[in-house]
């Protein structure tokens, strides 16, 4: 059995100014319980909102069609007005073989289901994509559905996402030109002949030299949610998202990483979200295999609420990376700078209390005494690299001593960098040596809902970089408290 884990106080701000750009707030992600997590591994939640249905995949699990060994299943669970689930099922006869099953589509009312993989073979597993129509989960023998270029595939790993006016696709896969090993495609249906056009590559802003999967775009065709290795981030594989610059598939603004919380240390992909506002996707970040989490879209005033009560009360893991641009890259809407400096204001009210005392107030018989201020700590790295130094350990130990004798503290880790390197390459070296940092705390007992990492790249330098020994002390993780 899974424990069910849930990540405490977080809020994630993406912001960016584009022409169709949009500031979108998530709530805490839970992962999901037993009922949908087992011991295997589940994956691609698709969820139909026409009938509060979520489809996913499972594999190595004895209970598959083809068992443990043999591909994987789609499984399908309904979501009750309570919001649990009820009991999942994989009695797709017509959709589960003994391949690799998933669903990659859901057509706007719910009856259509578009499946990775060609049904042309039981037994043998065919790369391409096929649909389906089906009433009350009585699905029709899938048909498949020609798409040119996919016969370029090179490798065994390619992903699919059909958007619900059945009209599009992006698609994940590495042939002859791509850029790195899986880039990301477009094709679009013509509606008059229902012939799907050759796969279009988006360009080098989304495609990096490493891998792009698990594509999602959202209702209005505008924001592009996909998986990366190549893009700076947080572990093994995070999620970003991007938005178109014009009515073009080429043309996007520089993919935001979703922040620390959406994404972690290991493997968090395959984002998905539903008309309701609700959003899913999976992450192996306690485990080896990947669970499917689960959060939602909120409004701004709930997020305004959320971020007073992350000031007041001490914040979660939630933090979004800086982008690294200068003020003539990125100008601020006026209403996200106002909500940004009333948020400094109360975090600038609340550290004044902490570090000048303020005097102590009665109530009733019982007295409260001004909270303690800590001193931050501070820790450095060889160049170019992540790895803690043996010197470190002792000064790190002080701040494990710390957190556990003053239980009500949080930890801010704030990763840097010289110079040396590019911008990119600067914030994913930040983020790396925070992770670090985090993951000393982690093994020495504290609990991952009292860390926030925070990746600054070059930005924040304490000194000249024009030095051997300037840069030095710019390679560094300050470790912050607070309450």
């Amino acid at each position: 059995m899974k424990q069910f884990l849930i990540y405490c106080g977080f809020v994630l701000l993406v912001t960016h100014q584009t022409v169709w750009g949009q500031t979108m707030y998530f709530d805490e992600p839970v992962v999901l319980n037993d009922t949908i997590n087992s011991g295997a591994e589940e994956s691609y939640p698709m969820y139909s909102s026409s009938d509060s249905t979520l489809y996913f995949v499972r594999s190595l699990y004895a209970q598959n069609t083809g068992g443990v060994r043999s591909g994987q299943d789609i499984w399908y669970a309904k979501q009750q007005p309570s919001g649990e689930w009820a009991e999942p099922l994989n009695n797709l006869e017509t959709l589960n073989n003994q391949n690799n099953n998933a669903v990659v589509g859901i057509s706007q009312t719910g009856n259509t289901l578009y499946l990775l993989n060609s049904y042309q073979s039981e037994t043998k597993e065919l790369p391409g994509i096929a649909f389906s129509f089906g009433i009350d989960q009585s699905w029709r023998q899938p048909n498949d559905i020609n798409i040119p270029g996919l016969e370029e595939k090179i490798g065994d790993f390619y992903g699919i996402y059909v958007a619900p006016t059945e009209d599009l696709a992006i698609v994940s896969l590495q042939t002859e030109s791509s850029k790195g090993m899986e880039d990301l495609y477009v094709t679009e249906k013509d509606l008059q002949t229902g012939e799907w056009s050759k796969l279009i590559h988006l360009g080098k802003t989304i495609n990096t030299e490493g891998y792009e999967i698990s594509p999602f775009l959202s209702e209005d065709k505008k924001a592009l949610f996909f998986a990366s290795n190549g893009h700076p981030g947080y572990g093994n594989t995070d999620i970003f998202v991007s938005y178109r610059q014009d009515t073009s598939w080429t043309n996007w603004s520089e993919p935001e990483n979703l922040g620390d919380g959406i994404n972690s240390a290991g493997f968090d992909a395959y984002l998905s979200m539903a008309n309701n506002g609700q959003v899913f996707f999976v992450s192996n970040r306690y485990g080896s295999s990947t669970d499917i989490y689960q959060s939602r879209i909120i409004s701004r005033e709930e997020r305004e609420q959320q971020m007073a009560s992350r000031v007041i009360s001490g914040p979660g893991t939630g933090v979004v990376p800086e982008q690294n641009r200068s003020a003539e890259e990125t100008e601020l809407d006026e209403e996200t700078r106002a909500l940004l400096e009333e948020t400094q204001a109360l975090l600038d009210e609340f550290r004044k209390a902490n570090n000048d005392g303020g005097d102590s107030y009665e109530s009733g018989s019982s007295t409260t005494e001004p909270e303690k201020s800590f001193d931050e700590n501070t820790v450095f790295f060889n160049l170019n690299s992540s790895e803690l130094l043996p010197t470190s350990y002792s000064d790190l130990k002080g701040s494990v001593d710390l957190l556990q004798e003053n239980p009500n503290l949080y930890v801010e880790v704030v990763g840097h960098a010289d110079d040396s390197g590019g911008k990119d390459y600067n914030l994913k070296l930040s983020i790396e040596r925070a992770q670090s940092v985090k993951k000393f705390l982690l093994n020495q007992g504290v609990e991952e809902r009292r860390i926030i990492t925070y990746g600054k790249g070059s930005t924040q330098p304490i000194t000249n970089n024009s030095s051997p020994d300037g840069r030095k002390q710019n390679r560094r993780v300050v470790i912050g408290f607070g309450q």
